[in-house]
């Protein structure tokens, strides 16, 4: 018997993971329970959606754009995006984005925003091509590339505002570097702003950085309404997966971990970053905690969280 995530169920259907959940909901499509995880039979798909193709691979892309978002700030997006990155880039070609006017991304990875000449400002509104702003070698790591960003930035709904596709931007820049990077990861803005639409339709994977405490929920309810629109325009975005960030030891952590498991399902991540001062100190150090402090707990599960996103695919 096959089955399928809610996620690969959607995009065997063509439809949203929302439209899946409402199916599942209203009784008309049925689910079943492997160990922990909530399943779909394909020939349930099948019979409900007939276009349904039987292959058990999805779509191949030559490379994998993953936008890390959440409109809640303060949940860890940025520090997510530069030690993924990092730790992706030990055994592939990864370019990491910043989308955030804040430049903590592009801090986070080493480079003065400040001190850039020229950022993702420059390539979405002014057109300069992708490769005048690319930084490398980013951290003496060969495989890390960086577009970087700063305040400048923060221009560019104004400067776009009236753009025929604006959202359609980015994705368009990256269109011929896909098949020079493995990865592309993109840091979005704490905001469902223009920016955060331009990864969000650039991008083949999610992942929503969740850290324990009830408010962070708020802005992942918000953000799957939105990502909902998006895949209409954008039918290649694959998979939207949580990931529980800055974990303890506390009753909340557990009821944040079951809520997400209910909404998620086998889409959130089976790693846990734990809290860790050192990814603070990291951050001062301009510097991801992979590579400042490879051994401390946090580190070691950035590790784990990007042999799941290999594994993951």
């Amino acid at each position: 018997m096959q089955t399928l995530s809610y996620s690969e169920a959607a995009a065997r259907a063509g439809v949203s993971e929302m439209t899946i959940r409402r199916r599942i909901k209203d009784g008309t499509l049925p689910e079943v329970t492997q160990g922990a995880r909530r399943r779909i039979r394909l020939t349930d798909l099948q019979r409900l959606y007939p276009e349904v193709v039987g292959s058990a691979k999805l779509p191949q892309f030559p490379c994998r754009v993953i936008a890390l978002a959440n409109q809640k700030g303060g949940v860890g997006k940025t520090s997510t995006c530069a030690n993924l990155a990092a730790a992706l880039s030990n055994d592939a070609l990864v370019l990491a984005i910043d989308c955030d006017p804040q430049g903590n991304l592009t801090q986070a990875l080493g480079p003065n925003p400040d001190a850039l000449d020229v950022t993702l400002y420059n390539v979405l509104v002014e057109r300069l091509p992708l490769e005048k702003v690319i930084l490398n070698p980013i951290l003496n790591q060969p495989n890390l590339s960086l577009v970087g960003a700063n305040l400048e930035l923060a221009a560019a709904d104004h400067q776009l505002a009236g753009v025929v596709a604006r959202e359609m931007r980015l994705r368009q820049v990256l269109e011929p570097y896909l098949s020079r990077f493995d990865y592309i990861l993109l840091d979005c803005p704490p905001a469902l702003g223009l920016l955060t639409l331009n990864a969000l339709t650039a991008a083949t994977e999610i992942i929503v950085p969740v850290e324990v405490g009830v408010f962070s929920l708020r802005g992942v309810a918000k953000l799957m309404d939105t990502i909902s629109e998006v895949r209409g325009v954008n039918p290649g975005m694959r998979r939207v997966r949580a990931l529980l960030n800055r974990v303890d030891n506390t009753n909340l952590a557990v009821d944040v971990s079951t809520e997400l498991r209910r909404g998620f399902g086998d889409d959130l991540f089976q790693t846990q970053v734990r809290r860790s001062v050192r990814v603070g100190e990291a951050q001062a150090a301009r510097s991801p905690i992979t590579v400042f402090r490879p051994k401390d707990a946090a580190a070691q599960d950035y590790f784990k969280l990007a042999e799941e996103v290999r594994n993951g695919a």
